[in-house]
């Protein structure tokens, strides 16, 4: 059962801003503590790792910071970057090699429209039908309900202003009988014909929700917040559709990704080698580490503290090793990803080729087993723009 928390800041714009101030390099002339001088202070770009705590303080998991920034004209304001702007571009391009690890999209749905009265229609029979939907659906006999709304949409012409209402009322029912991807065909009906109604997006955002398509049905849910800004309830739906998405192994994966991104990155960059692979080995299981730490701290509870190693080789020697280790097998080493799908070095392959540009990554970490590694591959976006918000570090010493 997931319980709803006190509502953070993980969907303000607002405080997104502030952060591109304070990533932004500028001068500032402040009194001094006694008032009685003007003390000039110089800040610089802030770094990676310092934006990516930032994002974690402000209580953002890295589905809303990509979905929040993006939808702002700030990330495409890439003259003068941030490091906001670098994390953003490393996120939001992040891809992995295994379908179940990838943001699932809703399908296209047939238009309802066809349902919709030609010529004049029947508007008495329409609000016969739709007085007994009303009565069935107070009555939660859902099934007869949607069979009313159906009449009322049959019995209504094209264009009349009740259509919409009609399409709602269908959908909220359909929703009950666990019928979600006919709801959603009448919710995108709905935004259609009156995409200023708060209630249409709802009703869209409910049924992608219902169906796991998270990062759409927190659009819809957005979109309704734009036209009631100050309707907390909309707070109350993304927080909800935040709760269940982050359970999902797509989103935890991309949590850690962004909890760990400036040191993968920089550990992949540091190889010299823009083909080479950077294989990193978590000693945690990745429910844990995919959860935020803004989370945690919520529910009272620690991050874990999980052993990492690092290994970074050319492509070639990589791919080597990993068949050498598909053929003898080390429990060190994941060969399966995240469903238990052997790995193949041919898809490997090619997913590198596929994604230049990019660092990239085998990850190994436990996924519901104490003794087995499964191996999340990933691509990274890290071009010279990200790489210049790279925190300095001191190179240890070359071995004697």
């Amino acid at each position: 059962l997931l319980l709803l928390l006190p509502l953070a800041a993980i969907m303000s714009s607002t405080d997104l801003q502030r952060l591109l101030q304070r990533a932004t390099p500028r001068i500032e002339d402040v009194r001094s503590p006694d008032r009685t001088d003007i003390i000039r202070r110089e800040h610089g770009h802030l770094t990676l790792r310092e934006i990516v705590d930032a994002i974690d303080a402000l209580e953002f998991s890295a589905d809303t910071f990509v979905e929040v920034f993006g939808s702002m004209p700030e990330s495409k304001e890439e003259e003068k970057p941030t490091a906001v702007h670098g994390a953003f571009r490393a996120l939001s391009g992040v891809k992995f090699l295994s379908p179940e690890l990838q943001e699932p999209s809703a399908p296209a749905s047939s238009s309802s429209s066809t349902e919709e009265a030609d010529g004049e229609g029947n508007e008495e029979a329409a609000l016969a039908a739709k007085t007994s939907g009303a009565g069935f659906f107070k009555e939660k006999d859902f099934v007869k309900a949607e069979a009313a709304y159906t009449e009322v949409i049959k019995n209504l012409p094209k264009g009349h202003a009740d259509l919409a209402a009609a399409y709602s009322n269908r959908c909220a029912a359909r929703l009950q009988c666990d019928r979600a991807l006919e709801a959603l065909s009448d919710a995108r009906r709905c935004v259609e014909l009156k995409p200023e109604w708060p209630k249409a997006h709802f009703r869209a955002g409910t049924a992608l929700r219902q169906l796991g398509f998270y990062c759409e049905a927190c659009a819809a849910f957005r979109a309704g917040k734009a036209l009631e800004p100050d309707n907390k309830d909309w707070d109350k739906e993304l927080e909800k559709t935040s709760l269940q998405r982050s359970t999902f192994k797509p989103a935890l994966a991309r949590q850690l990704m962004l909890w760990l991104l400036p040191e993968f990155l920089w550990a992949w960059a540091r190889g010299k080698d823009e083909t080479g692979v950077l294989q990193v080995q978590l000693n945690a299981d990745l429910k844990e580490l995919g959860r935020p730490k803004w989370r945690a701290v919520r529910e009272g509870e620690k991050m874990p503290t999980a052993t990492t190693r690092y290994a970074f080789c050319s492509r070639k020697d990589y791919l080597s090793n990993l068949t050498g280790v598909m053929q003898k097998p080390v429990k060190e080493v994941g060969i399966v990803d995240i469903s238990g799908k052997s790995l193949k070095i041919a898809e490997i392959s090619s997913f590198f080729q596929e994604n230049p540009n990019c660092a990239y990554l085998h990850l190994d970490v436990r996924c519901g087993s104490p003794d087995k590694l499964v191996a999340i591959l990933v691509a990274v976006p890290c071009d010279a723009m990200v790489q210049s918000f790279f925190a300095s570090k001191k190179e240890p010493e070359a071995p004697k």
